[in-house]
C-alpha cells in the first residue's frame, strides 16, 4: 500500500470516530478545596500545589483538545471530506468546561488564603 492510501485510509478512519482523538485528551481532576479558617500554613501550601498542578495540567489539556480538534480537521482535508462541525462543538464545550473548573479552582484557593489571613492575622 503506498503512503497516500495509507494516509487517506488513517483519515477515513479517524473520520468514522470522530470523538476518537479528542478522547485521548484528558481533562484533569480538580483538587479539593481547602477551608482557609480551619487550615495549616502547611495545608494551605500543599493546596497552592495542587491547584499550581491542576493549571498546568489543564493548560496541557486545552492544548491536547486544539491539537486533536486541527488533526481531525487536517485529515478531514486530506481525504478530501467534509470535517463534522459537531467535533468542533464539542472540543468547544470541552474547552469552556474546563477553564470555567479552572477559574473556579482558583477563587476558590484565593477565598481559602482570605480566610486564612482573616483567621490567622500577623
Amino acid at each position: 500500500m503506498n503512503k497516500a492510501a495509507i494516509l487517506a485510509l488513517g483519515a477515513a478512519l479517524g473520520l468514522a470516530a470522530p470523538g476518537l482523538a479528542l478522547a485521548d485528551c484528558r481533562a484533569p481532576t480538580a483538587p479539593a478545596a481547602v477551608d482557609g479558617k480551619t487550615a495549616t500554613m502547611d495545608q494551605l501550601q500543599a493546596a497552592k500545589t495542587a491547584v499550581g498542578t491542576f493549571m498546568t495540567d489543564s493548560d496541557a489539556y486545552q492544548a491536547c483538545v486544539l491539537d486533536a480538534l486541527k488533526a481531525q480537521k487536517d485529515a478531514a482535508a486530506a481525504a478530501k471530506t467534509k470535517f463534522d462541525p459537531a467535533l468542533a462543538k464539542t472540543a468547544e464545550a470541552d474547552l469552556d468546561a474546563n477553564q470555567a473548573e479552572k477559574q473556579r479552582v482558583g477563587a476558590d484557593f484565593n477565598a481559602a488564603v482570605k480566610a486564612y489571613r482573616a483567621a490567622h492575622p500577623s
